[in-house]
C-alpha cells in the first residue's frame, strides 16, 4: 500500500548548517498493517510520517501509493489525497480553540458540503465512541488533555479514511487514557485501516505488525 524508495530530507540544504532529518529510508507498508516507528527525540520519525502523509515533501527519494508516485503531486492534489484518504493524530492535538468538540471533530466535513445536521451526527457517533459523549459542547480548555486526545481521534476518524497517522498520541495523556486509545486502534485495525504511529514509547509494540527502530535520521 506503502512504498519508500531512498527517502531523504535535510534543512538548510547545499548550506553549512544542513540538518539531515532522514536519510535513505526504504519501508513497504502493506494494507491494514499496523506499523510502528519507534526512536528518541529527533531520530526523525515524524519527518518521515509528514512526508508518509503527504503534509511535507523529501529533498530526495520518492513515495509510492498503491504503487502511484505520489511525491510530485501538486499541493492541490496532496489536499485532496489527505481529505480523502488520511487521517492524522497530532501530538499536541491541534484543536480549535474556540470550537466546541463536536465542531472540531466535524471541521473536515465542511469543504465536502455536508450538512450541519449531519456534521453533528457523525461527529457526535464518533465523540461517544471515545466516551465522550457528555462532552459534545465543551471548548479544548474545558477538556482534560485526554480527553483533547480523545476528540483529536475521532476528528481523524470523521472522513473514514484508509490511513492513519499518529504522531506521539500517548506522550500527553495520562496511563487509562493511552490503555483506551491502544483498545480503538485494535478496534481500527480489525476494520481494515492502515495505522503508523510515531512513538518513543514500546506501548504500541504489543499489537504491531512491524516496528522499524529509528536513530540519526536511520532505520536501525
Amino acid at each position: 500500500m506503502i512504498r519508500t524508495e531512498n527517502l531523504c530530507k535535510s534543512y538548510g540544504h547545499h548550506s553549512q548548517y544542513e540538518v539531515r532529518a532522514i536519510h535513505d529510508i526504504n519501508v513497504n507498508i502493506a494494507k491494514n498493517c499496523f506499523v510502528v516507528f519507534r526512536g528518541p527525540s529527533g531520530s526523525g520519525k515524524t519527518t518521515l510520517l509528514n512526508i508518509i502523509g503527504t503534509l511535507d515533501r523529501p529533498t530526495a527519494g520518492k513515495v509510492f501509493l498503491y504503487d502511484k508516485e505520489i511525491t510530485s503531486f501538486s499541493d492541490i492534489a496532496f489536499a485532496r489525497l489527505r481529505r480523502e484518504k488520511i487521517g492524522f493524530i497530532f501530538q499536541n492535538f491541534h484543536l480549535i480553540p474556540r470550537l466546541t468538540s463536536w465542531e472540531n471533530v466535524a471541521y473536515p466535513l465542511i469543504p465536502l458540503g455536508i450538512s450541519l445536521k449531519e456534521r453533528f451526527e457523525r461527529a457526535q457517533f464518533f465523540l461517544e465512541k471515545m466516551g465522550l459523549g457528555d462532552r459534545l459542547s465543551h471548548t479544548p480548555e474545558e477538556l482534560s488533555g485526554g480527553q483533547q486526545q480523545r476528540v483529536a481521534i475521532a476528528r481523524a476518524m470523521i472522513n473514514d479514511p484508509e490511513i492513519i497517522i499518529a504522531d506521539e498520541p500517548t506522550s500527553n495523556i495520562d496511563e487509562e487514557t493511552s490503555a483506551h486509545i491502544l483498545q480503538y486502534f485494535e478496534e481500527l485495525k480489525i476494520r481494515g485501516v492502515t495505522i503508523l504511529v510515531a512513538t518513543h514509547s514500546a506501548i504500541f509494540e504489543k499489537i504491531a505488525d512491524t516496528v522499524y527502530k529509528m536513530k540519526n535520521g536511520r532505520i536501525e
